[in-house]
């Protein structure tokens, strides 16, 4: 490869070298550095670095080696019948005619390493590094008998993945194309990167997998050409399947992106995925997970490239049983382990929550066992020195040393065969926070019918129209009718509105999304509604989901009396998700407000929040059922005397919140007389404390609103 020259400065310094070397300066970059410095060139000017690496490009262009070698230093001291300046120019002519690069085998100094090529600011130039070589071999780490409860997905990949790589002729006989892409989407840690590996695993094929992250490069081309070297690579050992984790990191919308090179990515991920099908016979499957779907590039989900999106939701308590006996099989377990039992306690619980909760009940088990290891060492080594002294962590290190030598004693009792119990399992379970909790996704809530008294025609209600579509949609597919898609409760504040929407969903085993109308709201254009959606496509990721707006009214007044164009906007995108929700089966929706006379009229419409159900004060006796079910568990002798309290006329007026004021006022009368207890005198005292919450004005109010509601339903 010829050597070129760098701009003015190698330009200039090319016809200093000339005349310095025809003076008979040495071809050397310490000499001409030197010569340059002590002439009254401007180059001296220059820095030294920069100037010495201009001098080595200059004598690497016109090829003058390190050192002129003895035969042409005798032809130039003695010479016949030419000048010693008419030989080096003629040996300027000849170089400059043909360059040549140095070679890494040129001539050295004595003792001194070859000269490296600089850059123009004396950096030496980095050297492209070699792409390594990519594994096409199949994962070996894992099977489907690790994965459970993923019956449908395994089902939907045996007609997209094993058919068409396995029986490519069949597709071609019958001109049917083979797919290309299949997008897995769904919440994080739901196993799809675990189940496209598993799949691989089991058939067995070439397979190229492509991290996303690991793609992008900081120098302009090398993304591109890593994305289209895996392709060929997959083309070459064809069939073939391509993994691609974390696709939206190499391909976000092109739209947004503010870089040059995401957009160059997505457009070579374009044009490798059209090239796959030129030769049927060699069929390559793309197979890309993500939980972002929303942030891809439109252009990838169309047909014949993604055109294939499976959905992993958060798995249901059934789910969840699968996953722990296959995460379970090879542990060695004690027969008292319920999984159904876990599984119901494991609410809003992905699969890697509970790969976590298995792996923290196995080291819970193995603490106590070396627990029980020490405490043998302890009476076993009494006369040795292994205390600590104050340090109790000493005194423990040195009693596990102790017993490790002791290989003559038997395990500990109880310890004959280590193995993971069930209580293991409930001592970690609480210290664990499932990550569709963190993400904001929906959870199981622990409130059941036992734990709301009274409210018995409200219960019906809410039994109809949610809790039985849930668990038997059946009946309502033999009638042929669609269940209720929206809920409205509302009445006096401290009811139990919200504890109605928690036990609906508890009850119906479904997730459970709670929203605080106001939450939602963002002083920024377009957050507010974008939050909107992002509820409902949650909602999506959980079915069957029941989201429940508390305070509905600060989310969707009255348009007309909007104070501003962002709140009808938020109205506007609520209404258009609530008209989504008959093609969205599995998703309900109950609010509760205590002014629906200020909510939109377009929300109360049939189709939407076409239930209202009005949640009144409790009277007396619902007020015994309500004060018994608040002192179940409590340390409380005569509950029925205590709760026939809240028959009386002192308790006339209280809600439900206003008797759980009563108990805490109670149990503070409790502490302050010192007794470990509650009793009859401390309700007592409680009643003369604690007033109604809801007034006789406020009352009238709704009972006007209950007239003008059930006019209008």
């Amino acid at each position: 490869m010829a050597i070129r020259l760098q701009g003015a400065l190698d330009n200039d310094l090319l016809v200093a070298t000339r005349k310095f070397l025809a003076d008979g300066i040495h071809a050397d970059v310490d000499s001409l550095w030197t010569a340059v410095q002590r002439s009254n060139s401007a180059l001296k000017r220059k820095p030294k670095k920069v100037l010495q690496a201009s001098i080595e490009r200059v004598l690497d262009f016109i090829g003058v080696p390190d050192e002129i070698d003895s035969e042409a230093e005798l032809e130039i001291r003695a010479p016949e019948d030419n000048t010693a300046a008419d030989i080096m120019n003629r040996s300027l002519r000849a170089n400059l005619s043909a360059p040549r690069e140095r070679a890494q085998t040129s001539p050295e100094r004595d003792g001194e390493e070859p000269r490296k090529r600089r850059m123009a600011n004396g950096e030496p130039i980095p050297k492209r590094q070699k792409a390594e070589k990519q594994s096409v071999e199949a994962p070996k780490d894992v099977s489907l008998e690790d994965i459970g409860g993923i019956d449908n997905i395994i089902e939907q990949l045996t007609e997209l993945l094993v058919q068409p790589l396995f029986f490519p002729e069949v597709y071609a006989s019958m001109k049917v194309k083979i797919p290309r892409g299949i997008l897995l989407h769904g919440p994080p840690g739901c196993g799809k990167t675990m189940i496209s590996r598993a799949c691989a695993a089991e058939m067995g094929l070439p397979f190229v997998e492509i991290l996303g992250p690991s793609i992008v490069s900081g120098m302009s081309g090398e993304s591109e050409r890593g994305l289209r070297e895996r392709f060929e690579e997959a083309k070459k050992n064809a069939p073939c399947m391509i993994f691609l984790d974390e696709i939206d990191a190499i391909a976000p919308k092109r739209d947004t992106s503010q870089s040059q090179m995401e957009k160059r990515i997505v457009a070579q991920l374009l044009v490798s995925m059209d090239d796959l099908d030129r030769d049927p016979s060699k069929p390559v499957i793309v197979l890309a997970t993500t939980n972002r779907p929303d942030s891809i590039d439109p252009a990838l989900r169309r047909g014949g490239r993604f055109d294939t999106e499976i959905n992993i939701p958060v798995p249901n308590e059934s789910v969840r049983q699968h996953i722990l006996q296959a995460q379970t099989r090879e542990a060695p377990l004690a027969e008292d382990v319920d999984f159904a039992k876990l599984a119901k306690m494991t609410a809003g619980f992905v699969g890697s929550d509970l790969h976590d909760l298995v792996n923290k009940a196995g080291s819970w088990q193995l603490s106590r066992y070396f627990e029980a290891l020490r405490a043998q060492a302890r009476d076993v080594t009494v006369n040795m020195e292994v205390d600590g002294g104050r340090n109790r962590a000493y005194g423990g290190f040195r009693l596990l040393v102790a017993r490790s030598r002791r290989t003559d004693l038997p395990q500990p009792p109880g310890f004959e065969e280590p193995r993971i119990t069930m209580e293991s399992f409930l001592a970690v379970l609480p210290g664990i926070t499932p990550s569709s909790k963190r993400e904001g996704f929906a959870t199981i809530p622990d409130v059941s019918w036992d734990d709301i008294g009274a409210l018995q025609r409200v219960r019906e209600e809410l039994q109809t129209a949610i809790v039985e579509p849930i668990k038997h949609p059946d009946l309502y597919a033999a009638v042929g009718i669609t269940a209720p898609t929206g809920v409205l409760l509302w009445g006096p504040p401290g009811c139990g509105k919200t504890l109605l929407a928690k036990a609906v969903a508890a009850e119906s085993k479904a997730n459970f999304i709670s929203v605080k109308g106001p939450e939602l709201l963002n002083k920024f254009v377009g957050e507010s509604e974008a939050a909107v959606r992002r509820v409902f496509a949650r909602a999506r990721s959980s079915v069957p989901c029941v989201i429940f707006f508390d305070e509905l009214d600060a989310l969707v007044p009255r348009r007309d009396d909007a104070g501003s164009e962002s709140g009808a906007r938020v109205v506007n995108t609520l209404l258009t998700e609530l008209d989504g929700l008959s093609e969205r089966q599995g998703i309900y929706v109950i609010a509760a407000t205590n002014r629906p006379d200020i909510i939109d009229d377009a929300m109360l419409r049939p189709g939407r929040l076409e239930t209202p159900l009005f949640v009144d004060l409790p009277g007396p006796e619902e007020r015994v059922e309500i004060l018994k079910a608040l002192l179940r568990n409590k340390p409380i002798d005569n509950i029925p005397e205590i709760a026939a309290l809240a028959r009386t006329a002192a308790c006339d007026g209280y809600s439900g919140a206003d008797l759980g004021a009563l108990l805490r006022q109670a149990g503070q009368h409790a502490i302050r007389r010192r007794v470990g207890r509650l009793e009859y005198q401390d309700f007592e005292y409680a009643c003369t404390q604690v007033k109604g919450s809801v007034g006789k004005k406020a009352m009238a109010r709704f009972e006007a609103l209950k007239e003008r509601f059930s006019e209008r339903y």
